[in-house]
């Protein structure tokens, strides 16, 4: 962004900053506003605010969070809100330089992985980001993953962002947003503690539904577009050899992809999991070579307007994941 749009846009916020200021005065009793980023976040958000917060997301349904791009629209829409809630700059590249547009002093801003515990990009679990979390371990064991490790433009993923596909620490991210919002609004605690307690039991039967579907699998071994899956895969006992790596519009080169193709046939692999959501002719490519069928596999990254509005939300999506999972 240029200096002279830089300028526009401080000035734009300037604007927004007094507005907020103002109508903090005449119109108190507002619901508070929630920026979350994309749909996992979006969805811990709004089933812990219920109806008393208003929640919206930046993304829309068909954008890919690891190749947007920040803009002052994006910021503007940031500054208007009383909480930004991110997953993590792992995931989000794009939130630091939307943040250094934002007065934060008038937004609150949520890091909703904060002392979580999380995977190292190569899914073994790395303690130094865990600030203050509770360790996490389902008695899976931990595997090394195949695949290169550099996301958008070459960034290096010391993390692995995906954690909403583990329902315990997506929990644990439920936990963070849940004190946040207490914090902005403390006259609804007890709405906020009670709606989090709900999704705390529905995301305790899931992983319960998973541990008891994948415990007796045969073949614990799933070939993945690209390495979404460390959580899942450390969580329930599974090996994931992914064909891609941790950012969605990442490519293999044609050596790792002929690299691929001959683990797949010496590991007697006949199934490639795929996101109907993302661009799958890579696999398709390495599908047709090795005979192996595909079957579809969520990363929950992109949720469509038609398919929530079609009641499908992340628990459903979590549901067919597994239904397809049981099938390797």
């Amino acid at each position: 962004m240029s200096k002279m749009a830089k300028m526009i846009v401080t000035i734009l916020l300037s604007v927004v900053v007094i507005g907020q200021s103002i109508s903090g005065i005449i119109s108190a009793q507002d619901r508070p506003k929630v920026m979350t980023t994309f749909y996992p976040v979006y969805f811990l958000a709004s089933e812990i605010a219920g109806d008393k917060m208003e929640v919206s997301m930046l993304l829309e349904a068909n954008q890919d969070a690891h190749a947007y791009e920040a803009s002052a629209q994006a910021a503007i829409k940031v500054q208007e809100s009383d909480l930004f809630i991110y997953q993590d700059d792992e995931m989000e590249f794009f939130v630091k330089d939307l943040l250094s547009l934002v007065d934060t002093k008038n937004t609150k801003v949520l890091e909703s992985t904060d002392g979580i515990e999380l995977l190292a990009g190569d899914g073994k679990v790395v303690s130094e980001h865990n600030h203050e979390g509770e360790e996490h371990n389902h008695g899976g064991e931990e595997h090394n993953h195949e695949g290169d490790e550099h996301g958008h433009e070459g960034y290096v993923h010391e993390f692995d962002p995906h954690t909403w596909l583990d329902p315990i620490v997506f929990g644990q991210q439920a936990n963070n947003i849940k004190e946040e919002m207490i914090e902005i609004d403390p006259d609804n605690k007890d709405n906020y503690e009670e709606n989090y307690r709900i999704l705390i039991e529905k995301l305790e039967q899931l992983d319960k539904e998973y541990q008891t579907q994948l415990q007796d699998l045969e073949n614990k071994t799933i070939v993945v577009q690209h390495r979404a899956f460390s959580y899942l895969a450390h969580a329930y006992g599974l090996e994931q050899i992914p064909i891609a790596g941790l950012s969605s519009d990442q490519e293999p080169s044609a050596q790792q992809i002929a690299g691929m193709q001959k683990l797949i046939k010496e590991k007697k692999v006949n199934k490639i999991y795929v996101d109907p959501a993302i661009d799958s002719k890579i696999s398709q490519t390495v599908a047709s070579s090795t005979q192996a069928d595909l079957l579809p596999l969520r990363t929950l990254e992109l949720v469509s307007e038609e398919e929530t509005a079609a009641g499908e939300n992340y628990f459903s999506l979590m549901r067919k994941n597994l239904e397809q999972l049981v099938q390797n």
